[in-house]
């Protein structure tokens, strides 16, 4: 039986409701946590729909809109102008309570390098929005945000992300910025551009009736496939490439499309004169994300996105020849093993055998020099975790000189971890006789599937003012194959979004573990501290390291009047003669200068002289990227 509503108690009801809701749901962020994960986490606090591309005004607003609301968190600024005068809004996101942003170490991303890989604008967009949005709700979140710093610009290359979106266009283009090109020499600069002739918003491929063509209609009249003989009695067919005008009256189609260099390949590092033309950083969108990375020194990870192809693509040092095996190797260079006695293992077998106890396990097989064979191992664990994160991407090595690409430079020119990531993709879900790719006869029946028929252009006749009767279609519409149909885009923002925000919470934490004191002889004592870095990263990349980029951490020494060190030789030493395994390092007069690597911890051995019955020490780890701690212990004669 329906219930009928008695309207006259609606004001009522809703003003009580109100009341709960500000009586259940105080201001403070532990408060707001949810009792469990089916709970509410701020998501309706500022909604957005992920089922749609944003035009350059759409995202920029939903930018500044995101900054308005959460003021508190959020800092927006243009870090310069496109070439045709858009701005490149970038947010700064961290808890400002807690600290200036240069002041925390700090996650760089950039979306769409490319023009048509507006994909990364989503993603760049979501993770800005769903930190915003759960820091009062969200422990994991809380925490990231009072101890790490966001740099998000969503778009790079501003102009052509906004046509792409804006205008009918191929799934390739535009990708560059807008230089105008005279591509075919006549004295005119972009005059033959692929153009939408039959006005249905997309464009496709054109092709007309001949009857020595190779090609015909398919069965179901969707395609245009090769004909199977000399001798079929069909209709023929020949391509005549993408639609478009003959602008310039020269007899060819689209040979002067909008121009302009890879942005991708006009960075500093590595850069060369065949890709990045006319000269590194020429463009104003690649020199401005570049100088903003440039001079915020506290950056220590980018994330890149492009697209296509589901890749985790990580920036690892060159290969060496003839260098000393890296980590995991047999001795001498040969195959891979697990040591003296047991059978020696391509990396492939290796590999295998990794995955027998993860299946998400990576495994590098690469001769780096010494001074970087942390940096690979550390890249090996991180792919790891993105493969189990992001399931159904592959991580795969991207190493230098890269050619004038963001991620490189971001790797070999700043220390940074780099990381490009080649969004959506083929469709391999559609691998219906599991042979590894996507035919056409199984990419047709993935559309008529997963998007119900949706995606297609079907080829139509249409008389073309030029040409005369031609067809159309016969080809994906524009956002299938490089990015993904609406329905994906929130599944892909939430995984690369995921994989970005486990990466800050391996960003390195230097903390001071435990001192200990053992008495010496007479008045004298030694004095036993360990510190440790327990995350992923280490507190210097290699590369930083290598190129003395930033400063070393330093382990610094105080005590009450009733204690003083005593000069020693430096050295290393073992702590426990029981225990060979105990090495620490004895420090003499200088404060110890050193670097903690991942998931390590290092000893230091310091000898004191203590007058009277009590005192105390105190050490304090300084550390550029892992941040400071201190930790003092009381002494008292007799402990």
């Amino acid at each position: 039986m329906k219930m009928r509503m008695n309207w006259k108690s609606v004001p009522v009801l809703i003003l009580a409701a109100l009341v709960m809701a500000a009586w259940s749901n105080p201001a403070s962020a532990q408060d707001k946590e949810p009792a469990n994960p089916g709970g509410y986490h701020g998501e309706l606090d500022f909604t957005i729909s992920w089922k749609r591309y944003y035009s350059y005004e759409e995202w920029t607003k939903i930018m500044h809109d995101l900054q308005t609301k959460y003021s508190s968190l959020a800092d927006i600024e243009s870090i310069g102008k496109s070439r045709m005068g858009r701005d490149q809004f970038l947010l700064t996101i961290t808890a400002k309570e807690t600290g200036a942003h240069g002041t925390k170490t700090a996650m760089w991303m950039d979306g769409a390098v490319h023009g048509n890989e507006v994909n990364g604008v989503m993603c760049c967009l979501y993770t800005a929005w769903y930190l915003l949005t759960r820091y009062d709700y969200d422990p994991y979140v809380h925490e990231m945000l009072n101890t790490t710093t966001f740099y998000i610009l969503p778009g790079l290359n501003v102009d052509a992300n906004d046509s792409y979106v804006m205008w009918p266009n191929t799934e390739n283009d535009p990708r560059e910025p807008y230089r105008p090109e005279d591509n075919d020499g006549d004295g005119l600069y972009d005059e033959d551009q692929n153009e939408d002739v039959d006005g249905d918003g997309e464009l496709s491929s054109m092709y007309i009736e001949d009857p020595t063509g190779n090609l015909k209609l398919s069965d179901d009249g969707r395609r245009f496939i090769p004909v199977a003989s000399e001798f079929e009695d069909v209709m023929r067919f020949r391509s005549l490439g993408r639609e478009g005008y003959d602008n310039d009256g020269d007899g060819r189609i689209n040979e002067d499309d909008i121009g302009g260099p890879d942005p991708n390949r006009n960075y500093p590092y590595g850069w060369n004169l065949g890709a990045g033309w006319p000269y590194p950083m020429s463009e104003n969108e690649t020199r401005n994300a570049w100088e903003f990375q440039r001079t915020h020194e506290n950056i220590f990870a980018a994330f890149h996105y492009h697209n296509t192809g589901r890749l985790i693509m990580t920036s690892v040092p060159w290969e060496v020849e003839g260098a000393a095996p890296a980590a995991g190797r047999g001795g001498g260079g040969g195959p891979y093993g697990q040591g003296r006695g047991f059978q020696a293992m391509t990396p492939e077998q290796r590999l295998a055998q990794m995955q027998e106890e993860n299946q998400y396990a990576q495994f590098f097989d690469r001769n780096v020099a010494p001074a970087y064979r942390h940096d690979l191992a550390v890249q090996q664990q991180i792919a790891t975790m993105g493969a189990r994160i992001m399931k159904n991407y592959r991580p795969t090595q991207a190493g230098p000189p890269g050619s004038g690409q963001a991620q490189s430079n971001s790797y070999m020119s700043a220390g940074q971890y780099a990381y490009l990531i080649e969004l959506w993709g083929t469709h391999m879900d559609g691998d219906q006789n599991g042979d590894g790719r996507v035919d056409q006869e199984e990419r047709m029946l993935w559309l008529d599937i997963e998007l119900t028929g949706e995606g297609w252009v079907v080829p139509h006749r249409f008389d073309h003012p030029d040409l005369g009767p031609i067809w159309i279609g016969g080809t994906m519409k524009k956002h299938i194959g490089r990015t993904p149909p609406a329905r994906y885009i929130e599944s892909e923002a939430f995984r690369n979004m995921q994989f970005v925000l486990y990466c800050a919470s391996q960003f390195p934490k230097a903390e001071v573990e435990e001192i200990k004191v053992t008495p010496s002889t007479g008045d004298l004592l030694w004095v036993d501290v360990t510190v440790k870095n327990d995350r992923t990263y280490p507190t210097i990349s290699d590369r930083d390291l290598e190129r003395e980029w930033v400063d070393q951490d330093r382990l610094s020494f105080s005590s009450s009047s009733s204690i003083t060190r005593v000069e020693i030789p430096e050295g290393s030493t073992i702590i426990d003669p029981n225990d060979r395994r105990t090495q620490g390092n004895v420090v003499g007069t200088e404060d110890p200068e050193f670097r903690l690597n991942g998931q390590s911890s290092r000893t230091f051995r310091y000898l004191v002289k203590m007058s009277g019955n009590n005192g105390w020490v105190e050490f304090t780890i300084n550390s550029f990227h892992g941040g400071t701690a201190t930790k003092r212990l009381n002494i008292r004669s007799g402990d």
